[in-house]
């Protein structure tokens, strides 16, 4: 069971990440006038911290997909930086919704909705899969069967559910 948990959780936030950077990257001035209409950091570190979000948010994908391949204890250390990452970025967001600030969600590049509750969640929710993917680590990945492929379906659906979130939500709202 616990390596269906390493799987799930590895497939759930390398696509999460891998679309979140891969946006960041095709969107870059969108993604910017994000994080510089936040006002939380001063203006000149905005192109220096959004390229570290981006390199943070690839490496998170090449460990998570090296761990899975070759080290456990490489795994550890994969799922502890978007678990770091989303309390971070919970933090930014908790912060500007707090001061009533109407900034919007550019997490995937692209302009989305304003940043709200919705988004705590979805951030406290992956950093709890990381979570789980640090404390499964250590069990290592047993033989595939179709148990496998089945969390590994699992978790890119998961994945696609959470990436298209705000849609969704303003789908139905």
């Amino acid at each position: 069971m616990a390596d269906y948990l390493l799987v799930f959780s590895g497939t759930l936030l390398a696509v999460v990440f891998l679309t979140s950077s891969v946006g960041k990257i095709l969107h870059y001035s969108s993604f910017t006038d994000s994080v510089r209409n936040m006002q939380l950091l001063p203006l000149g570190a905005v192109p220096s911290v959004a390229l570290l979000i981006i390199t943070a948010e690839l490496v998170t994908v090449l460990s998570i997909v090296l761990g899975l391949m070759t080290s456990s204890t490489l795994l550890v250390y994969a799922f502890a930086l978007p678990a770091a990452l989303c309390v971070v970025f919970n933090a930014a967001i908790i912060t500007v919704i707090r001061r009533g600030s109407s900034v919007a969600c550019n997490c995937f590049g692209r302009q989305a909705s304003e940043f709200s509750t919705r988004h705590v969640v979805r951030n406290t929710l992956l950093a709890v899969a990381a979570v789980v993917g640090m404390l499964s680590a250590d069990v290592g990945l047993g033989p595939w069967t179709a148990g496998t492929g089945i969390t590994i379906v699992a978790g890119l659906v998961l994945s696609f559910l959470v990436v298209l979130m705000d849609d969704l939500a303003d789908l139905f709202a």
